[in-house]
């Protein structure tokens, strides 16, 4: 297929070779100069706007760092709307409210495009790896179009449902996760506070009822295992600054439907505090510094 892909970035980048590599043929554009210097090294065609990147495209892709951006690249001047064709389907793969989702669908059906919200799971190395879980939101019929990219790029494609139901899942599971590694950071507080080695509670917690996918990837103690940010000066898989701002999406869907907020609304505050703190870059497991329990190794 011929693809129009916008945001080239530490996500993006790796999604566009894998694309690349089943033999579809990108035309990218992204604002970060470098970045898409890059993304045309490794073989893609080089665009100079987004409405560029369209002409011609059979799909879209978009997979930006804010909702503002998506709609930006999508409704604004030079944007994809003002060069995709009827019949051609655009997937914003970032995370972004659900609203925004119909907003584009509302935008683009009178032009004959079809919008599907397609956010993603699995961080830089599941992009890397071509492993990303995908949650689709919006027509059965469209995915199915989109289906020979998802599966080029990602392991698991969900249809979800109708359009934001793809990134109400994401919301979802960046609650859980953006939660439970607060709950990580207090966890290692207290087992210093207590005298315990983090090592030994990381061997404890992964064979017992506290482990989870979260723990074993970025367990917020340096020494523990070369595989967690924190033993690599807390290198961004995914930052602080990514996490608060889907946290403060899923503040608002909360908001929004008016279930119980607490949880959340303790753990953003955590992120939010490591933002003040200059960790905002940083790996998001390094909201335990912030919260005490991310210290070096003693």
């Amino acid at each position: 297929m011929r693809v129009a892909f916008v945001g080239v970035g530490r996500m993006g980048r790796p999604m566009l070779g894998h694309l690349l590599e089943a033999g579809h043929e990108v035309r990218a554009f992204d604002l970060d100069a470098a970045a898409l210097d890059a993304a045309v090294a490794d073989g893609c065609v080089r665009a100079g706007s987004a409405r560029e990147a369209a002409d011609g495209a059979e799909a879209a892709i978009t997979m930006l760092p804010s909702p503002a951006a998506v709609e930006a690249a999508v409704l604004g001047a030079d944007g994809l709307a003002q060069g995709l064709a009827a019949g051609t389907v655009l997937a914003d793969m970032s995370t972004a409210p659900p609203a925004l989702s119909r907003t584009l669908r509302d935008a683009l059906a009178p032009a004959g495009v079809d919008v599907l919200d397609a956010p993603v799971s699995g961080g830089t190395i599941g992009a890397e790896a071509g492993t990303l879980s995908i949650m689709v939101g919006g027509e059965a019929a469209a995915l199915e179009r989109a289906r020979p990219l998802f599966e080029a790029m990602g392991k698991l494609v969900v249809h979800v449902g109708g359009h934001g139901a793809g990134q109400a899942a994401k919301l979802c599971n960046n609650l859980l996760a953006g939660i439970h590694m607060t709950a990580l950071g207090q966890a290692v507080a207290l087992a210093r506070a207590e005298g315990l080695d983090p090592a030994v509670l990381y061997e404890i917690v992964t064979n017992s009822t506290g482990d989870s996918r979260v723990c074993r990837t970025r367990f917020p103690a340096p020494g523990v295992a070369d595989v967690h940010p924190a033993n690599h000066d807390w290198a961004p898989m995914f930052t602080v600054d990514l996490m608060e701002k889907d946290l403060s999406l899923a503040e608002a869907l909360v908001a929004e439907h008016e279930v119980v907020a607490e949880p959340l609304a303790s753990a953003l505050a955590w992120y939010r505090r490591a933002q003040a703190n200059g960790l905002g870059g940083l790996d998001y497991s390094a909201v335990s510094v912030a919260m005490g329990g991310g210290r070096g190794a003693d």
